[in-house]
């Protein structure tokens, strides 16, 4: 069970939304497809994409990030045989409330027992098992609010947590952690800073993941990677997402990251002539539209997988996007997912090739990574982001196993940050 004081708090935030939106049906108002096809695993580069599920299930970057996968069947199996009204009955993952069955319910209760203990524990003193016990909560919360769309007030609620247990864990870091408020057209854009010392300057990579991941996600990222070569990390959401929900995503897909590579110069900690970009996915799309638009303050860019012209201009790899894919997009719009067709319009105007930047070349080596069967950054996507850079790289991996792809990608990252930050 949660402690008295978690468990408060728990149904302090929840108590407020127990009549709202279920998650599936925030940025949809279509029915789902029939279900025609057997029940049977699709892979995806982000995870895998089931009948029986509204959500892809991204158990290797998961598993990555902190969760144990052991735990991961026990709560997905929990959701599977739970019994109550589903907004689709075809998807398991559709529960109505916040009850027991509800994915954002079961995701927060295992979270919110990490959370406890990792409270006992630095009341203990015992900082190393309070640092592995908030990481579990960080990631539990964030799979909690899973995708994150916006207007999803459950949701909220567990990344409220999230971001409360990532505060937490990083006063236990080596440096502690660090919130930086960019002023941006009267408003802030809010990013984790993360340092291995303060001692002097140090090189900096601004991270950033899709449309349906969260700044908290890359944690272990900078403990496991990054710390060790003595390399800052800057957190930071999409636009329409977390902290940044409130700017939509618009054809300047970077101006918000742009804002905050302006800004970085300021920074005492942060040395300014080595300052890298990594995008995976729709983030992948930023850090390439920076390495052209700002190569006098970009070092180098590492893009994964990212979405930056064939997906946003043929119909037909647009129309392969599952439903919360399709969903997620919408919501980061501001539209109805329902209207697809309208939507794929709309996102031509993402594609850098359309926008005259892709085709030309910038100065900024960038680090292309994707795999052959990806239909959001196909391999004709990968090799042209790579060409059109100084020293630039692809990577195309093909018919290995989702978590060796992304480890060995990971890998890839670390050593082009290396190369370019720290000669």
């Amino acid at each position: 069970m949660v402690g008295n004081d978690e468990s408060n708090l728990t149904e302090r935030l929840f108590s407020r939304v127990s009549k709202v939106k279920e998650t599936s049906e925030i940025s949809n108002s279509s029915p789902p497809e029939p279900d025609d096809e057997p029940v049977q695993e699709k892979p995806f580069i982000d995870g895998s994409f089931y009948r029986s599920w509204y959500r892809l299930l991204r158990r290797p970057s998961w598993a990555f990030q902190g969760a144990d996968p052991v735990e991961v069947e026990e709560v997905l199996s929990r959701i599977a045989v739970a019994e109550g009204p589903r907004t689709h009955e075809q998807y398991l993952d559709t529960i109505k409330g916040f009850i027991p069955g509800n994915w954002i319910y079961e995701w927060s209760q295992l979270a919110g027992r990490y959370l406890k203990q990792g409270r006992d524990a630095v009341a203990a003193g015992d900082r190393e098992q309070a640092l592995m016990q908030l990481q579990k909560a960080v990631r539990y919360y964030s799979i909690a609010s899973y995708p994150h769309l916006k207007n999803d007030e459950l949701a909220d609620q567990a990344q409220i947590l999230g971001n409360q247990a990532y505060r937490e864990a990083g006063r236990l870091f080596n440096v502690p952690l660090k919130e930086l408020q960019v002023p941006y057209h009267g408003k802030h854009i809010q990013g984790y800073l993360h340092l291995p010392t303060t001692d002097r300057p140090v090189p900096l990579v601004m991270v950033s993941g899709g449309i349906d991941s969260l700044q908290i996600d890359f944690m272990r990222f900078y403990l496991k990677f990054l710390e060790p070569a003595g390399i800052g990390m800057l957190s930071l959401d999409m636009p329409g997402i977390g902290y940044a929900e409130n700017w939509p995503l618009v054809q300047d897909t970077s101006r918000l990251h742009q804002a905050v590579l302006q800004y970085l110069g300021e920074v005492p900690w942060v040395d300014h002539q080595r300052i890298a970009m990594l995008g995976a996915r729709m983030a992948g799309n930023i850090a390439a539209r920076l390495a052209f638009v700002e190569p006098f303050k970009l070092r180098a860019a590492v893009c994964i997988g990212a979405g930056v012209n064939q997906v946003f201009t043929q119909p037909e790899l647009f129309a392969k996007c599952p439903r919360m894919m399709r969903d997620s997009l919408a919501n980061r719009l501001g539209a109805d997912a329902a209207h697809w067709e309208h939507l794929h319009t709309k996102c031509r105007v993402f594609s850098l090739k359309i926008q005259g930047l892709l085709g030309t070349r910038t100065s900024v080596p960038i680090l292309s990574i994707g795999h052959k069967q990806d239909f959001i950054c196909p391999e004709q996507d990968i090799r042209a982001l790579a060409a059109a850079s100084r020293n630039g790289k692809a990577i195309v991996y093909d018919r290995e196993p989702l978590w060796e792809v992304h480890e060995r990608s990971l890998v890839e990252t670390v050593n082009w940050l290396k190369q370019y930050l720290l000669t």
